[in-house]
């Protein structure tokens, strides 16, 4: 829920980002599409056409969205553009289902298993500590469930990635297969209400499928993105306002949660918690994704075509593979920042599901206490976007990026000293609202970076290749604290670890050398002669 951010401090990132503000020319212009040859004369392209580049630019025609479009002083949000409502509906569906999960459903299920294992859920009368539990439930310490489910999601949706852009790119069925993965998102979805001390182990293995789907109806719709409008600024401006939607739906939606169980007074129920998260999300994502897919978002032809040779399921391994080797033999900068992206993604990544772990396993939060530290970590992204646009005009964006991994390294390695028991809710939030600093920090960084040390006119592919960067790697920090938590080594030092992680994105990082002399070597030195580089946002 899985990562975008803008590049530029602003304060106006609310509905103004969504439509223009003033008219004249130039808000004309921006609000302006050109139209596609696809779009022109769908019946004209073929199936091996490559994706062709505008023909004639043409104003969005209002007078053909649907009823339900919403508007902010009677002109429509994103200008018209109804596949790019479409793409933010999408983002906000499946953001608050992920949240529900993380925040919720899975605190609940760490609870149940230590229920079943025979362990200890709260502390004994007379102590604030909880008994360590020894107890073990299908063969494993209850503690590493979620960190055993954060595996077995990596490793597939890492295997899953190159498969679905084969999907995209060699077949006209993109709108298909994202209508099918939003039913079956919300079909999965729906079970997980009824979670009880007698099936949660089932409950645990339809959330895997959930993750998978999830999974790949993003790489679906991320195809959509740089479709959305040919022109840069337009397209910075949806993504800055994709952003807001997508944390702002989670901000929200977990402290609407919250209020209502503290409100109703069943805060520490975590069950009742878990159905009232996973009823409103289920609620929320099933309207947000119908509108997304069956109203919004249209369909694509083919981007190329299936040599003969080739099989639609080999089709999307091999391309990655070959274009890894050209990586590593011919492009050294991109190779350093793929390589940093591997490792500090696989820490961020991971970060999450073991913090869960600890808090509620060592820590003893409840659902409620949880979602307050997740929400405290998903509003620090915000001042770290801004720290990161106030930190890449100063220094470069390279420099801006090993600062915000050494915040991140510093308060994992904090939190692993600072946070030994219960009664540490205080200590958590603040160590949460850094996290949340850093990661924001340094995923706006990143993206600022892979797009300007991607070649010139190698951006789509390339820009795949970032992605399955982000994702390789983000089995193995749960492996190793699993191993660890199996093994019977304190949890701290199991997430002082990831420390690890981050310290080798660091190395990687400086081995990119000059900044100036990366974007030149990417054909890109025009645009920091112009001085234009850190003015264009990045999500």
């Amino acid at each position: 829920m899985k990562q975008q951010h803008e590049h530029e401090a602003r304060s106006d990132l609310g509905a103004a980002d969504l439509i223009d503000e003033h008219e004249g020319p130039r808000e004309q212009q921006a609000c302006s599409r050109k139209i596609h040859a696809s779009e022109k004369n769908r019946t004209d392209r073929t199936a091996d056409a490559q994706p062709t580049t505008s023909l004639e630019t043409e104003p969005f025609d209002t007078s053909q969205l649907p009823r339900f479009y919403p508007r902010w002083r009677g002109k429509p949000w994103f200008c018209g553009n109804a596949e790019a409502l479409g793409w933010a509906l999408d983002a906000i569906g499946r953001a608050v289902a992920f949240i529900s999960a993380g925040a919720f459903l899975s605190t609940a299920m760490l609870r149940l298993a230590k229920t079943d294992a025979g362990c200890a859920v709260d502390p004994p009368d007379g102590s604030d500590e909880i008994p360590e539990c020894y107890g073990r439930v299908y063969g494993i310490r209850p503690s590493s469930l979620l960190t055993i489910y954060t595996m077995v999601v990596g490793v597939s949706s890492s295997a899953l990635m190159p498969f679905m852009g084969a999907i995209v790119d060699y077949t006209p069925h993109r709108l298909l297969f994202g209508r099918w993965l939003s039913i079956m998102f919300c079909l999965l979805l729906l079970p997980l209400v009824f979670l009880s001390q007698n099936n949660w182990f089932y409950m645990a293995n339809v959330l895997v499928i959930l993750a998978l789907v999830g999974w790949a109806q993003t790489m679906v719709t991320y195809a959509y993105l740089p479709e959305l409008t040919d022109q840069e600024e337009r397209l910075s401006t949806f993504t800055r306002s994709f952003t807001v939607a997508s944390f702002g739906s989670m901000v929200l939606f977990l402290a609407s949660i919250v209020s209502i169980a503290t409100l109703g007074g069943f805060s520490n129920n975590e069950l009742a918690v878990a159905r009232v998260g996973l009823s409103t999300a289920f609620v929320l994502s099933s309207l947000t994704l119908y509108l997304a897919w069956f109203r919004l978002l249209q369909s694509r032809p083919s981007a190329r075509s299936l040599p003969p040779e080739k099989s639609i399921w080999t089709a999307g391994f091999i391309q990655v593979y070959r274009t890894s080797i050209h990586i590593c033999k011919s492009l050294p900068t991109l190779k350093y920042f793929y390589l940093s992206v591997a490792f500090v993604d696989a820490g961020v990544n991971s970060l999450a599901t073991i913090a869960l772990t600890y808090v509620t396993d060592t820590l003893d939060f409840n659902t409620t206490e949880s979602g307050f530290a997740i929400l405290a970590m998903l509003l620090g992204t915000v001042p770290g976007a801004y720290l990161a646009g106030v930190t890449m005009k100063r220094l470069d964006p390279i420099r801006s990026s090993i600062l915000a991994t050494i915040l991140i390294t510093i308060n994992t390695i904090l939190a692993a000293i600072v946070l030994k028991g219960p009664g540490q809710q205080v200590e958590t939030g603040v160590l949460a609202v850094v996290w949340g600093t850093a990661t924001g920090w340094k995923w706006t960084t990143d993206r600022i970076l892979a797009s300007v040390l991607i070649p010139t006119g190698q951006d789509a592919e390339l820009m795949g290749v970032y992605l399955f960067s982000g994702q390789i790697l983000t089995w193995l920090p749960p492996l190793i604290f699993t191993a660890l938590n199996e093994a019977g080594i304190s949890q701290r030092i199991g997430i002082g670890t990831l420390a690890i992680w981050f310290l080798a994105g660091i190395v990687f990082l400086i081995c990119i050398g000059s900044y100036q002399d990366a974007v030149v070597k990417a054909g890109r030195g025009h645009l920091l002669a112009n001085g234009m580089l850190i003015t264009t946002s990045a999500t």
